[in-house]
């Protein structure tokens, strides 16, 4: 089991590398749509210290959102704030959803917190093991959070990986990360299931890999609301270097199912169940090109092009995806292999 970890370890970061590398990255920054699912006002926090421009977005009655408006990879521009994060109030204490790239934004998150409740970080959730998602853990020890929960699979990715992606989201960043330690989750998930934080119920959705190996999710019921992180996307094309496409497919299905009124991306604007089924019909029709290509005889730079004619009308909704797909088709190429042999 460690050996195979390790060596989805080492797969996944010469993965990224290639992807951040690549002509195919998407821009760094673009305009967040205006066609959210309500309306919500962002109330930015003027009383700190706010570098990122960070602002709270309420999703519900006691969930509240920090959207970022970068739809690219961690730069000198964005500071490495490049992820959305939620929040939770319960009757005592908060959950947070994802704490960002570095203990510096992290803090920045907390501040939110503090704009909004008193009450401390008792519980976080880390979505994955990408760094952008969980680097920022450090800032909220002085909550004493009774628990940071992650996927079983992902805690051991962190411990792996923590300081690889330390190093490269400096690289990337110009140092704006700093010279931090990981820390990674200590509560692992192994399935999915029902928990409750403070009475507040909440279903913690767990894959064994969707857009990364041991994805979370979170669906507050009582809501409406699907914090969604990197399995959904919005504005922006996702990211496949670390996935499992018909993984992500069936999680995809899992969502639908629920119905969501408000879904948080992990990168995006706020939106709505529409989301998720134009997200899986992306990576459906992905698939299924990738593999009646790859059936014919095809090479995967063959199929690209034929992908980027039947998939154009997804340029409206995931701009870029157009530059995106030669990398796209290619990983899915490999998986389409692995599937049929």
């Amino acid at each position: 089991m460690f050996q195979q970890l390790r060596t989805l370890a080492i797969a996944s970061l010469a993965l990224f590398v290639a992807a951040c590398s690549s002509e195919d990255t998407p821009p760094a920054q673009q305009g967040s749509p205006t066609d959210s699912p309500a309306e919500m006002t962002a109330t930015p926090a003027a009383d700190f210290d706010n570098p990122f421009g960070m602002a709270v977005e309420q999703l519900s009655d006691g969930v509240y959102a920090i959207v970022s408006p970068a739809r690219g990879f961690p730069d000198p521009q964005n500071l490495g704030w490049n992820s959305n994060t939620a929040f939770v109030v319960t009757g005592d204490g908060v959950l947070m959803f994802d704490t960002g790239s570095s203990p510096r934004i992290g803090e920045a998150l907390r501040e939110m917190v503090r704009s909004v409740t008193d009450q401390p970080v008792r519980w976080i959730i880390n979505t994955h093991v990408h760094g952008d998602h969980w680097l920022g853990n450090e800032a909220f020890l002085a909550d004493q959070p009774e628990k940071i929960l992650a996927s079983d699979i992902t805690i051991a990715l962190m411990h792996e990986q923590g300081y690889e992606w330390i190093s490269r989201f400096n690289s990337m960043t110009d140092g704006a990360i700093g010279d931090i330690e990981p820390v990674p989750a200590r509560d692992a998930v192994t399935e999915s299931g029902s928990h409750h934080f403070a009475g507040m119920e909440a279903v913690i959705l767990r894959s064994e890999r969707a857009h990364s190996p041991g994805d979370l999710a979170l669906w507050l019921p009582e809501q409406g609301v699907l914090l969604a992180s990197d399995v959904i996307y919005t504005g922006r094309p996702p990211a496949t270097f670390d996935s499992d496409v018909l993984g992500w497919i069936a999680f995809l299905d899992e969502m639908i199912a629920l119905e969501p009124e408000v879904v948080l991306p992990g990168h995006g604007h706020i939106a709505d169940a529409q989301a998720v089924v134009q997200m899986r019909d992306f990576f459906q029709t992905l698939w299924d090109l990738v593999e009646a290509g790859f059936e014919a005889g095809q090479m995967d730079y063959e199929i690209a092009e034929q992908a980027r004619t039947e998939l154009a009308d997804y340029e409206a909704l995931y701009p870029g995806v157009g530059e995106t797909l030669g990398e796209a088709v290619s990983h899915v190429y490999m998986q389409v292999e692995a599937a049929l042999f």
